[in-house]
């Protein structure tokens, strides 16, 4: 297996994204079950899964490891639709583009709550083969 990159960049990278766009459901409270949790998040085509949690109120990253209550896990363009929200991940996972393991409660809430905020502004122009499913 290849060696982690640091991980600095992607946390200055994610986090910012992560924090602004959960950044109201973090005050609704509808982030409460991920609370001292964490869940990996793996794009099958990279060697690598991060592990996002929630911790004290802030969001946090780390490489996953072995520690992870749950994971989600599912192709590079599955994952981005439904980070623009383009996709169901209900229907990413019928489909098989979408998988769970773990504390599968946990890794369902955390999809229905990226399907309820997409994590990405929508593109000003369409891109061929990321909307839908």
């Amino acid at each position: 297996m290849l060696p982690r990159p640091p991980l600095a960049p992607l946390r200055t990278l994610l986090l910012p994204l992560l924090s602004q766009r959960l950044a109201e459901p973090l005050r609704q409270g509808e982030l409460a079950f991920l609370d001292g949790r964490s869940v990996s998040i793996a794009v099958k085509e990279l060697p690598w899964a991060l592990k996002l949690g929630l911790s004290d109120g802030q969001l946090w990253l780390d490489w996953a490891d072995d520690s992870v209550d749950a994971s989600m896990s599912g192709d590079a363009r599955a994952l981005l639709q439904m980070a623009l929200g383009s996709a169901d991940g209900d229907a990413l996972f019928f489909q098989r583009r979408l998988a769970m393991e773990g504390d599968t409660e946990l890794a369902m809430e955390l999809k229905s709550l990226l399907g309820r905020y997409p994590l990405l502004p929508a593109p000003p122009f369409a891109l061929p083969g990321l909307t839908g499913v």
